[in-house]
């Protein structure tokens, strides 16, 4: 189940300190004075770092494990590289 990213959820879910002055900005407001406000966060420099490189930020289901998602991730069956680590996996 994929839920919709709503603006500062990440600073919300970590009570950050800095996101009163981002309360009730949305869309193109809310990016243009976090990029500015928030320029020093590691949180926020990571969050561009990951997609300026084109990564994804995926969250685990607990019912399933690492090996299975890391094979989910891959695109492959998880039963035919059941043998094979979670390292091994994302290698392929």
């Amino acid at each position: 189940m994929s839920k919709e990213y709503k603006s500062g959820t990440f600073c919300i879910d970590i009570n950050c300190p800095k996101h009163k002055v981002l309360e009730g900005l949305d869309g193109n407001a809310y990016i243009e004075k976090k990029q500015e406000h928030c320029k020093e966060c590691y949180a926020w420099q990571f969050i561009n770092w990951a997609k300026d490189n084109k990564f994804r930020i995926v969250h685990t289901w607990p019912q399933v494990s690492n090996k299975q998602l890391a094979a989910m991730i891959k695109g492959i069956d998880p039963v035919r590289v059941e043998d094979l680590t979670e390292e091994e996996i994302m290698c392929l």
